[in-house]
């Protein structure tokens, strides 16, 4: 009974190790020294993803500082395995622990021969621990010692696609110290097996936003009388969203090809980083905008208001900004907390526009019902509905990828996590975003009549005297109901003293819940002048 535990916990101890590292791996080289002994990586076989090389794995080591009393000339112990036979790796021994290396005490009980002394132990068949039944190795393990600096002459060769583990061990002393560098050498290239299918999928994307920019530019070029600010801040996003796709594609494409050692390379992904937090925290910022009602509902917002707005966005780019160069800076085999110092603000920021967001939608569409503005409420219903269909669709994700690990034992969920995270944690999202926001833009395009309706019913001074009457649901507003030449002049000679006149409400609009001057709102000013003179120019 001890012995089984015995070996039940040296089996947990090098699978818990292993565990650790299934989040770390970041690139394609990985460095390895005395404290973090461990690496892996999926890695993809020639047949699966066809490349120029045959795939490898090579050992370099860099520094090796050994005990001088305990020097015997052996370095330090490497294997290089499938992680599905890392049960194989080791010997049980009497007293219920592990022996890993091949020292004077396996020799001496046999467990090895003088020709792998200083080697790491391999069994041919081996007994999961888990379920008590044996089986046989799956791929070879490659076994060696080190002690001359530089790439050891023996690689080893990807056959079948999986998940492979590099592990070493200090073969004279623990007091040993060493660095050295593994390099997971696909055939495609440098890039990462987990992030290999990005390559194809950013393309799509910048290829996709760059469409979908050609278009509401056409449309924005069609309508270009009648375009409101808020449809220009579209445009303008939609080309961002596409530089900064196409410069995220890039930066595979040269990791790809120049592995991610380079100081350039990790300056550009400062870049990418700053780019990628302008592009969450505009996004938020434009959706809570219009959940006040910019826009449509008012031409402006109250100054206050506004100020808050930046004022939040501003400080939610820059706990973004502060994240993301903390991840991609902090060693990837780290198992530091203080990344939780800039992610717990970041989601609470997140957390907050939310909150934010959906309750100020919420109030301005009680607000058009009120006020019977049909088709402005139907819009924003329409925006809502958007808003909690993205968050359902990204859980509904999660929760999928869930279940679909929930039924695999730890190793095989660790063999095809890596496969398909790029799925779980990048790809989905992306695409989630990607829809949501043409969706979103789909809303609010340019059209022949989008201008009249933002200002078909302005706000009045007044709250309490709110006239019941709508433009929103007079047809005229569109080209085809237009007045023919003679109803227009019986409409002249009816009295309209009680009439509307909209170029009169350009003349001075106010804000939304404010008396300060129109001049104050410097960030989203509209030059009503010159609409109405665009507008009496068509009369």
């Amino acid at each position: 009974m001890t012995m089984e535990n015995g070996k039940m916990r040296g089996s947990w101890l090098l699978l818990t190790g292993l565990l650790l590292l299934c989040g770390m791996v970041c690139g394609n080289q990985e460095t390895i020294s005395q404290k973090y002994h461990d690496v892996c990586s999926g890695m993809y076989s020639k047949k699966d993803f066809n490349g120029k090389i045959d795939p490898f794995i090579s050992f370099t080591l860099e520094e090796l500082s050994l005990n001088e009393e305990d020097d015997s000339g052996e370095g330090i112990s490497v294997a290089v395995f499938d992680f599905q036979d890392y049960e194989h790796i080791g010997v049980r021994l009497p007293n219920g622990e592990i022996q890993y290396i091949c020292d004077d005490y396996a020799l001496d009980l046999s467990l090895c021969d003088d020709s792998s002394l200083g080697k790491f132990i391999i069994q041919e068949v081996a007994t999961d621990p888990f379920t008590s039944k044996e089986h046989n190795l799956t791929s070879p393990i490659l076994t060696f010692t080190q002690q001359e600096l530089g790439t050891h002459e023996r690689t080893y060769s990807i056959k079948k696609t999986g998940y492979y583990c590099v592990t070493t061990s200090s073969f004279t002393s623990s007091r040993s110290k060493f660095r050295a560098t593994v390099n997971f050498r696909n055939a495609y290239g440098e890039l990462d097996a987990s992030e290999a299918y990005k390559l194809p999928i950013y393309a799509f994307l910048a290829i996709a936003y760059a469409i979908c920019t050609l278009a509401y530019s056409w449309l924005c070029w069609k309508h270009r009388n009648e375009l409101l600010p808020l449809q220009k801040y579209i445009l303008v996003f939609l080309v961002f969203l596409t530089a900064d796709t196409i410069f995220v594609w890039m930066y595979y494409v040269i990791e790809n090809q120049k592995g991610n050692s380079s100081v350039a390379l990790r300056i550009y992904m400062v870049f990418i980083s700053i780019f990628s937090a302008g592009k969450l925290t505009f996004t938020f910022l434009l959706v809570l905008l219009i959940s006040f009602g910019y826009g449509i509902v008012y031409p402006k917002l109250e100054r206050t208001l506004l100020r808050r707005c930046q004022i939040f966005a501003a400080f939610t780019f820059a706990v973004c900004v502060a994240f993301l160069v903390q991840k991609y800076s902090q060693n990837s085999e780290s198992l530091s907390n203080l990344i939780l110092i800039t992610a717990i603000p970041l989601v609470l920021c997140l957390f907050a526009f939310y909150y934010l967001t959906l309750s100020s939608m919420n109030k301005t569409m009680t607000y058009l019902r009120e006020q019977k503005q049909v088709v402005k409420l139907n819009m924003y219903r329409k925006l809502i509905i958007l808003c909690y269909i993205s968050l359902f669709v990204l859980f509904l994700g999660l929760l999928v990828s869930t279940f679909a690990y929930a039924g695999m034992d730890t190793v095989d969920m660790i063999e095809q996590y890596w496969k398909t995270e790029f799925l779980i944690t990048d790809t989905w999202p992306s695409f989630v975003y990607f829809v949501v926001f043409i969706v979103f833009a789909f809303f609010w395009r340019p059209t022949s009549t989008s201008y009249l309706l933002a200002c078909s019913h302005q706000l009045p001074t007044d709250m309490e005297n709110v006239s019941e009457f709508d433009l929103d649901d007079i047809n005229s507003l569109s080209d085809e109901a237009l007045p023919e030449r003679g109803a227009r002049n019986d409409y002249q000679g009816q009295d309209h003293s009680m009439d509307i006149d909209l170029a009169s409400d350009f003349e001075e609009v106010p804000s939304a819940n404010a008396n300060a001057r129109a001049d104050d709102d410097v960030l989203f000013d509209i030059d009503y002048g010159k609409d109405t003179e665009i507008d009496r120019h068509a009369a």
